[in-house]
């Protein structure tokens, strides 16, 4: 049976998945206006009253057993006695709504995630969530959540990193998805970067939960415990941490501590949103220990050049080669 728009329309409004008014106030404006769509949705209504219904949306872990029930339960509450015609009727309004749970699982977790924030290189963004938590989007990554979050749950997706302050709602516990972990939290602030094969959370306050996706386990972490995950090796370390070093970043601070210039190569193009080549390995190998708060590009290369004492020529607008300082 092909599943019309007009299916979807009455699906979606018995399941409360239509979020805005505007949409809501249209669909009643068509049910007054459409007779063959008031017949068809009071069909679907009859049977949403009469039926255990899945709770939509779906998430794909149980989504095959919540369509699984939806097939096999048995009317509960009231008992309906119905003719031939409507029997037929119930059956064919039944695939339909089945149909729509499959749809939603066919789309999967994007579906839900509305809004996308991306922060591009060099830059970093503030935003305001719809329950009042704010995040600090670092540079070079995206951050996906929903126009409204659900009853029972606040969920964003995250790429790249981000600074957290979660509003606390012990109702609705609020996740951060990305691809290897999830993080659970009720009210609290911290901080997770997924840039490069280490995942990292580290938490200033309050108390997180780590999942990690491909083994299930999971892991609690007080405030100045930080958790890193190896995606390539799956090595999980969970450590104290410096709070004021790992979120300098969301101040506008670049802080380099005692790292390989080679290595610091990694923050500093993040940071700047410029590309930083170096082809000498002894000036890779040279440690920096440095703080760049509130400086220009052109101001960093400048302290760069002295406190590394190398010389930085432009290859291109957006790329810089370190090499030895002609000084000796």
């Amino acid at each position: 049976m092909d599943i019309s728009k007009e299916d979807i329309k009455c699906a979606r409004k018995l399941s409360g998945e239509m979020n805005t008014d505007q949409e809501r106030s249209m669909f009643e404006v068509n049910l007054l206006l459409d007779d063959g769509l008031r017949d068809r949705f009071q069909d679907y209504k009859l049977l949403w009253e009469c039926y255990p219904k899945p709770d939509l949306p779906l998430r794909k872990e149980r989504s095959g057993k919540r369509i699984r029930e939806a097939i096999t339960a048995k009317p509960s509450g009231k008992r309906v006695f119905l003719q031939t015609k409507m029997k037929v009727i119930l059956a064919a309004a039944a695939v339909v709504l089945i149909g729509f749970s499959l749809y939603l699982f066919s789309m999967g977790d994007a579906s839900r995630y509305t809004n996308h924030i991306i922060a591009q290189q060099g830059e970093r963004k503030q935003i305001t969530l719809p329950d009042g938590s704010s995040i600090m989007i670092n540079s070079g990554s995206e951050l996906k959540f929903p126009e409204v979050f659900s009853k029972n749950s606040r969920e964003v997706w995250l790429e790249g990193e981000a600074y957290f302050h979660i509003s606390k709602d012990v109702d609705r516990p609020f996740h951060v998805n990305t691809d290897g972990l999830t993080v659970q939290v009720l009210g609290t602030k911290f901080n997770v970067n997924t840039k490069g094969r280490t995942k990292t959370v580290s938490l200033e306050s309050g108390k997180v939960q780590v999942t990690l996706k491909d083994s299930g386990d999971k892991i609690q972490l007080s405030p100045n415990e930080e958790l890193q995950l190896n995606t390539e090796t799956g090595e999980v370390i969970k450590r104290n941490f410096d709070v004021s070093k790992t979120t300098a970043w969301k101040d506008n601070i670049l802080l380099l501590d005692n790292m390989p210039l080679g290595d610091a190569l990694i923050p500093i193009n993040q940071f700047y949103g410029v590309e930083f080549v170096i082809s000498d390995d002894l000036v890779a190998s040279k440690k920096i220990s440095a703080a760049f708060e509130d400086q220009d590009l052109e101001q960093f290369i400048q302290t760069l050049e002295f406190i590394a004492d190398v010389k930085i020529t432009p290859v291109s607008p957006k790329k810089f080669s370190i090499a030895p300082s002609n000084e000796n």
